[in-house]
């Protein structure tokens, strides 16, 4: 397990910033995702902590020790690290054993010993009895099984993932989030893991670290991401929600009242928030039709599996409110809409 702090770090390549003083703390044995749309610096981030590029400014480093700053650059081989790539990375002449044995037979590791800890790897990611099959004979959730192993087997004390699960179908994603997540709590090492999909990010974290242009808009655990975005861009890639503004107008002991649509409802709020014109995020679980509450009519409604996601336009203004309902209502019809959670985005 590392300790891995970065200082003031940034990366630009030609007219590109791809990193921009940037300053977070990677727990020892923490699983930390760099969630965020392409092109946002998280590639460039896991690429700087694997000794692939060279900080521009700022500092990396291991356990109080700095492995990296524009004057000193610790090669990759020699920051006990282990890399899960997208394309796996496999060598397709070698069997599986061979592939997950490479980094000991590199050490000079005796072939019995080399032999006996590859058998546990395999045990620990599932494949025991897989050692002599080809990996062109596997899926490719097992390839990515044999890419993990084989950073196991390396005694990795950090295991960087760039995008791992992005070439799998759905159910062999759903099964490898488990399997990261039980490897995580089995080698105690600290885990990055680099994605552009919230809901892989949201299932395995401990923290997320949400990206924007070179810099870090939020860093909380996968709760508070969802539940209280720090910002803007945050709320608007981190799950579904509408992002409206509406008017603080009183304050409760668990936030703030506000006023939209001539109907007022409550919503969390940062302490010290100020009255006044605020964004507020509201998202489909924390509305529903009732009685009272926002005016607004029925746009349309879409099947999506266990509910119907409803679209609604509020009376009065040019905001789309959606929510989920099991019966939805008709097109076209004048409801109301209750605000049972709802968040104030810091200004």
């Amino acid at each position: 397990m590392v300790d891995i702090i970065i200082q003031g770090a940034s990366r630009r390549f030609g007219q590109v910033q791809a990193l921009s003083d940037i300053n977070l703390h990677f727990p020892s044995g923490s699983f930390t995702s760099l969630l965020g749309p392409s092109g946002c610096g998280k590639t460039t981030m896991l690429r700087l902590i694997a000794g692939f590029e060279t900080p521009d400014s700022g500092s990396v480093a291991f356990d109080g020790v700095t492995i990296a700053d524009p004057h000193t650059q610790l090669p990759p081989e020699k920051r006990g690290i282990g890399v899960v790539f997208q394309s796996y990375a496999l060598w397709p002449h070698m069997n599986v054993a061979a592939n997950v044995g490479y980094p000991l037979a590199a050490r000079g590791v005796a072939a019995a010993e080399r032999e006996r800890r590859v058998r546990e790897v395999l045990a620990t990611v599932g494949l025991e009895g897989y050692d002599a099959r080809r990996t062109d004979e596997l899926s490719g959730g097992q390839r990515q099984r044999v890419a993990l192993a084989r950073c196991l087997v390396a005694d990795s004390r950090v295991i960087l993932f760039d995008e791992p699960l992005a070439n799998l179908d759905m159910h062999l994603r759903a099964s490898m989030v488990e399997v990261f997540r039980d490897i995580h709590r089995r080698s105690g090492a600290t885990m990055i893991y680099v994605t552009h999909d919230q809901a892989e990010a949201l299932a395995l974290s401990d923290r997320i670290a949400v990206m924007d242009q070179g810099r870090v808009l939020q860093l909380a655990s996968p709760t508070q991401v969802y539940r209280a975005p720090a910002h803007e861009k945050v709320a608007g890639f981190v799950g579904r929600g509408v992002i409206v503004y509406a008017d603080i107008v009183g304050q409760t002991e668990a936030g703030a009242t506000l006023e939209l649509g001539g109907s007022r409802f409550e919503a969390r709020c940062a302490p010290g928030t100020p009255p006044g014109r605020a964004q507020v995020l509201l998202r489909p679980e924390g509305l529903r039709l009732g009685s009272e509450g926002i005016r607004a009519r029925v746009i349309s409604s879409i099947y999506r599996g266990p509910v119907f996601e409803v679209v609604l336009a509020v009376t009065g203004s040019e905001y789309r409110l959606v929510l989920d309902c099991v019966e939805p209502p008709v097109t076209g019809a004048e409801v109301r809409v209750e605000v049972t959670d709802a968040w104030v985005i810091p200004g």
